[in-house]
């Protein structure tokens, strides 16, 4: 279990139904740009953890957390609203997952990722992606 890592996805909200915020008599309320509770869009993030590794006192070495990435992409967008202007950059969820997708989301971000954040004491031995 030493160098095993565990790859899942997750699906999260974009923001919450309901929102409090707590604000300065000065400040204004931020800009929700949804047109109702029920078109909140939805996003998928690839969740990557492993074992997390402790020195001989107890200590923390490496916490285990390699990183949680999102599957979006951000684009121009097309037309002007009264929201924003045309060619505003704007994030857009990747609906539809293949496998060219998912292959290039974990050769350009996850291996990455594990060769930053993997303890160098453990760099000689094999990494198994599960």
């Amino acid at each position: 279990m030493e160098n095993i890592i565990h790859v899942d996805e997750k699906w999260f909200y974009m923001t919450k139904q309901s929102e409090k915020y707590y604000l300065l008599p000065d400040e204004d309320e931020p800009l929700r740009t949804c047109k109702s509770k029920t078109f909140i869009t939805k996003v998928m993030f690839l969740a990557v953890v492993t074992r997390p590794r402790f020195d001989e006192s107890g200590n923390e070495l490496f916490s285990g957390k390699i990183g949680i990435f999102p599957f979006i992409n951000k684009e121009p967008a097309r037309r002007s609203s009264k929201n924003r202007s045309a060619g505003t950059m704007q994030t857009k969820t990747i609906n539809s997952i293949n496998k060219e997708i998912y292959r290039s989301y974990i050769v350009e971000k996850l291996l990455p990722a594990i060769w930053d954040k993997w303890p160098r004491i453990d760099a000689r031995s094999p990494i198994f992606i599960q």
